[in-house]
């Protein structure tokens, strides 16, 4: 038999199952990281004691008030925080996951046991009949080691959420009723807040709610009801309740206040007469 011929015969069966045990291992380590007990903190600037409810693919945790710490166990997936503080303000944010590159000490032990391992089932053969190829088979050996450490390193390392959590939340308390100046008007008033706003579908608009209509005074003339927010005023957007009073303050008796209404998700436009005589 052909030397050569046999030489790549012992050859290439060995290296073959060499070869074919790194993929596995490489492929072992797709997703790289393991999960861990983690205590992470949660702070709601500007709103405490908010209870907050944490959440990911492997469990469900709860925080009475803030601030304060939880321990829950990683995941590759985001976790998901819900704060809801007393007067009624939410919020919600999330957290990602992350994995710490390896450094190169994986690479190079990697490197060392892969060129072992092909060395020891190839090696000799190769070396026996054809030295160069032998160096060859361990040199390839210590590279795909080297990737297959990489990965082994990788998976070792833990997966972490952020150390500290913060959800915005608003908890304002809403600002005291303001009457626009005179009885004659016939409008109670007040600062309309966040959550309000939201809810009426105006984003973090400023406006003003209407608490209260006077029956048979000014505002009642002006078609304003009970529930309405006002958003502007003579195309002047109010920025609160104080604001609208001062509007009215400054109006000649007699004059009227072009408002603009929003009302069950539609704006309309009412005009507010200042009583005539009135300061």
């Amino acid at each position: 038999m052909d030397p050569f011929r046999a030489s790549v015969g012992l050859f290439s069966t060995p290296m073959l199952a060499g070869t074919a045990v790194l993929s596995l291992l490489l492929a072992g380590c797709a997703a790289p990281g393991r999960p861990m007990t983690q205590t992470v903190r949660i702070e709601t600037p500007g709103c405490d004691a908010a209870r907050c409810e944490l959440s990911n693919d492997v469990g469900h945790w709860t925080l009475p008030s803030t601030p304060g710490t939880v321990s829950l166990t990683t995941s590759h997936a985001p976790l998901q925080v819900t704060c809801q503080a007393a007067p009624g303000a939410s919020g919600r944010t999330g957290a990602p996951a992350t994995v710490a590159p390896p450094g190169a000490a994986g690479a190079v032990a990697g490197g060392v046991a892969g060129g072992a391992a092909i060395g020891a089932a190839v090696g000799a053969t190769a070396l026996s009949f054809i030295p160069p190829l032998g160096v060859i088979v361990v040199l390839s050996g210590v590279a795909v080691g080297a990737a297959t450490g990489h990965s082994v390193a990788a998976d070792l390392q833990s997966i972490r959420y952020p150390e500290v959590i913060r959800v915005g939340l608003d908890c304002r308390p809403p600002g005291p009723a303001v009457a626009p100046p005179g009885p004659r008007v016939g409008l109670d008033v007040r600062s309309l807040t966040p959550d309000e706003a939201r809810a009426a579908g105006l984003g973090d608009r400023r406006g003003v709610r209407v608490l209260a209509v006077v029956a048979d005074g000014h505002a009642a003339a002006a078609d304003l009801q009970t529930g309405d927010i006002l958003l502007s005023a003579d195309g002047v957007d109010l920025a609160d309740a104080a604001d609208l009073a001062e509007r009215v303050l400054v109006l000649p008796p007699g004059s009227a206040l072009v408002l603009k209404v929003w009302r069950h998700g539609q704006a309309l436009e009412r005009r507010l007469t200042k009583p005539g005589g009135m300061p």
